[in-house]
Parts: C-alpha cells; structure tokens; sequence
C-alpha cells in the first residue's frame, strides 16, 4: 500500500450537491466527498480495463482503495475544516483561532474555553465545519464558487419541451481545484487520470483531471505538555464516527473524547446496491483526544472503514495530527 497526494480539477461543472429537490439537485457541497472520489477512481479504472467486474465486487466487499475527502485549494493554498475553536470576527472579518491552546487544555483533561466576547467585543462566530485557508498571515473562510443552471426536458416525439419538467442545478464551478489523500494498492501508479464525479457524467458534468502523486510518510506527534504522554490528539478532516474504538487493516484509535457537534448524515449511495444507511457522525473539524495510536499513519490520513448493515462506509475517520493540520494551514 501507498500513500498518495490527491489534485483534482475540475474540467466541467461538477453536481455534487448536498440537498435533492423534486425540480432538482441544489445547494453545492464545498468539497468531494471521500467515497465519491473513491468511486471515481475505481470507475475510472474499471472503463480503462485495468479492473474487472470482479474487482470492483471485492472492493465493495472488503476496501482496499481508500479517499480522504478533497478540500478546495485556493490560490495556491490548501483549506481544511474548521475546529471547533476557531472563530469569524465580524468586526476584524478574519478567523480568529484558539485550536492549539483548546488542544493543550484536552491532552490535560481539562475543559477549554471560547476567546473572551469582551475582547472581541461579542462580533465572533463560531465556525466549526466550515473550509478555512491561510492567506498571507491571516486566516480566512473560503468558499466554492458555484453557478445555477434551469433546463428543460424535450419530448422525443415532438421534439420540443415538455410541460412539468424544468429542472434546476447547482454545480461547482469549471477549474475549481481539490486537494486529498489516497492509500491504493501498488498497483495504482503515480500519474494522471480522467475521472468523473458528482451526478450528470453522461450530460457533461463532471469531468476531471485527476494527479496522483506520492505523499510524505505521515508521523504520528504526542503534546508535550500533556500529562499522559500517550495522549494524542488528532482533528477529523472527515465526518467521524464516534465510536469507543475504530479498528481496519492493523490500525487501531482509541478515542478518549471527541469534541465537536454531532449530526445525522445519509452515508451516500453504492453502485449496484442502493442508498447506504443513515449514520451519526461528528462534524468535520472535531477534535479528538486519542488515548492510543497504533499501526499504519497512512490508514488515519484516509480514515478508517466502519460496517453499518451490509455496507462498509468509506470516506468517514479521517484523521490528521494536530502538527500536521496546523502546518497544512502554514501556522
């Protein structure tokens, strides 16, 4: 197995949507969800003949292909979520950030606490989930750019439109890039390759260019100041499933505290196969004390595959160090 750098760009617009209308799918994701970039890329090597049927079948059934999701990069720079203590000041329309001295205060088991409103003269907002980047010595809120597309179905036997069937869309925008990490098998080389994602391939939508490159061998750093010098705390850049302990492929977290807010979350779809089941997640940007770390760092960087039903759920249990999370953002 290796650990890949994921860049994708989008060659046309892209339909990957959080919300489903009867007249259409709108309001865009911000990011490509890891099991969608997964499945792009088994896809794609399923139409190049470089997997069978049969492979795309074990995949499904036991992993062995596995996606970070793709965060946006701006001018240059990678975004990631935010933690939950980081915060926009309205008045100075910066980000404001306390993660480092929050986490201090977690390896401790001790309670952190929100910057001072009176200093901040009560103008800051919580931020916890949303895309951040850094922008010269500043933190900043990042967003895709996006456009609205209303089209209309023709009739094949008249040729013309049809009454009842005006749909709308909400796509990412041609050129956005994304950056992620991809654990493959060594047969997935380094290089380039067509890929689809979101909804709409056969219309257009989609269509990307995918780099694989090799990554740096992760390191797994403890806090310093924390009193059990086996603490670790780590930030999900995926939703996480908040279980006691998260185990696959010989990588093992036991999770001490996760601190962030908590959602439910439709697990997305499967080929062949249907909707995948509803799961409570923690939102993207949690903090979590880990009380022990062991096996392969590569497996935390694209999360840990977890069994609901009949399904494995990719593309959750992401998990990055907090050095490494901090120095992706430059700080």
């Amino acid at each position: 197995m290796r650990l890949l750098e994921a860049r994708l760009v989008l060659k046309s617009p892209a339909v990957v949507v959080q919300r489903r209308l009867e007249r259409g799918f709108v309001k865009p994701a911000d990011y490509v969800p890891g099991s969608m970039l997964r499945g792009a890329i088994l896809t794609a090597l399923y139409r190049a003949g470089k997997l069978s049927a049969a492979d795309l079948k074990r995949e499904g059934e036991k992993p062995s292909l596995l996606a970070s999701p793709a965060y946006p990069v701006v001018k240059g720079s990678k975004s990631v979520p935010a933690t939950p203590f980081m915060f926009y000041c309205r008045r100075c329309r910066t980000v404001v950030d306390r993660t480092r001295e929050a986490a201090e205060k977690l390896a401790q088991g001790e309670e952190p606490k929100p910057p001072s409103l009176y200093e901040y003269e009560g103008e800051l907002k919580p931020i916890h989930g949303s895309l951040v980047t850094r922008e010269g010595h500043e933190l900043r809120r990042v967003w895709v750019e996006t456009f609205r597309s209303t089209s209309v179905a023709i009739g094949k036997d008249r040729g013309s439109a049809m009454r009842g069937m005006l749909f709308d869309y909400e796509a990412i925008a041609e050129g956005t890039e994304f950056w992620a990490w991809v654990l493959a098998p060594d047969w997935l080389q380094p290089g380039s390759l067509e890929v689809a994602v979101g909804r709409g391939a056969s219309r257009g939508f989609g269509w990307a260019e995918l780099k694989l490159e090799p990554a740096p061998t992760p390191r797994i750093a403890r806090l310093e100041s924390a009193p059990q010098p086996s603490r670790t705390v780590l930030v999900a850049m995926s939703p996480l499933t908040p279980l006691k302990r998260l185990e696959w492929g010989g990588c093992s977290v036991s999770l001490a505290r996760v601190y962030g807010r908590v959602y439910r979350l439709q697990a997305g779809w499967e080929y062949g196969r249907g909707f995948r089941p509803f799961v409570d997640v923690a939102r993207r940007g949690s903090l979590v004390v880990a009380s022990e770390v062991s096996g392969s760092p590569e497996l935390l960087r694209v999360g840990l595959p977890v069994k609901a039903g009949d399904f494995w759920l990719t593309g959750f249990n992401a998990l990055s160090p907090l050095d490494e999370y901090l120095k992706i953002l430059g700080g």
